[in-house]
């Protein structure tokens, strides 16, 4: 919902907007292909910044895709040995 309160709203406190006028909670997963009613930026910023986002391609995603999954495929850091596969410079 961040995702697209930014790129619809151009700032994260559209998201409010943007839930309530889906019917969704701030916090509820958004399925692939889900379509939403899309409140108008507020301020000139806002627009500004929707505008910049569409003109560069921007879309925000926090969430990281199965194929950026993939390329990590042991959980990353966590998982890494100091010197082995994670060097200290």
């Amino acid at each position: 919902m961040l995702d697209m309160a930014l790129q619809s709203g151009g700032q994260v406190e559209t998201v409010l907007a943007l839930a309530l006028a889906n019917g969704l909670s701030m916090t509820d997963r958004l399925d692939d292909g889900q379509v939403l009613t899309v409140p108008e930026p507020v301020g000139d910023g806002d627009a500004r910044t929707v505008r910049l986002y569409r003109a560069h391609g921007v879309e925000p995603a926090t969430e990281a895709s199965a194929e950026d999954m993939s390329t990590c495929p042991y959980g990353g850091i966590g998982f890494m040995g100091i010197e082995i596969d994670f060097e200290v410079s």
